[in-house]
């Protein structure tokens, strides 16, 4: 009988949990921002801080990962190789928010530095060996997405 009395209280449990966990903000609702958020693009592609794909330990250095535009942030997640555990390429993955963002920089690499406000070195660094005309529509995407989040942030500069 016992057991019974516990598994009747474990749903009671986790709704008073939760609910204290709200009062106290250790947990969020979801925001409306959760709610616009829509993929623009994803791509493969391999975080900035490798070395160039011409090096003889690219394969060893090298990680490759996915880019994520969406309508409020961008992001880079590491994939499964090796290199991607390297504290070289921890600096520049995660998600990015565009109220974040203080510069996107493309350069000749190429390479996409997007710049976190208020840091010298860049949030977030990827780049493209194989696929130039899809690197290009991705930063389209990224820079069309970025600055359709700023006409509806005006109080944001």
């Amino acid at each position: 009988m016992a057991p019974m009395k516990c598994i009747r209280l474990v749903p009671a449990v986790a709704v008073v949990s939760a609910q204290v966990l709200l009062a106290v903000s250790c947990a969020r609702k979801p925001s409306s921002v959760s709610s616009s958020r829509r993929i623009v693009s994803v791509s493969s592609l391999w975080d900035g801080m490798g070395p160039p794909n011409t090096d003889p330990r690219f394969d060893e250095l090298g990680c490759r990962g996915t880019f994520t535009v969406s309508t409020v942030d961008v992001g880079f997640t590491p994939g499964d190789s090796p290199a991607c555990a390297s504290p070289m390429h921890q600096r520049t993955m995660g998600i990015l928010g565009y109220g974040e963002i203080r510069e996107i920089r493309v350069t000749q690499r190429p390479e996409l530095l997007i710049f976190r406000a208020g840091t010298a070195p860049p949030a977030l660094r990827v780049t493209d060996w194989v696929g130039a005309a899809d690197f290009s529509r991705l930063v389209a995407d990224l820079k069309n997405a970025y600055q359709a989040w700023k006409s509806q942030h005006t109080d944001i500069k």
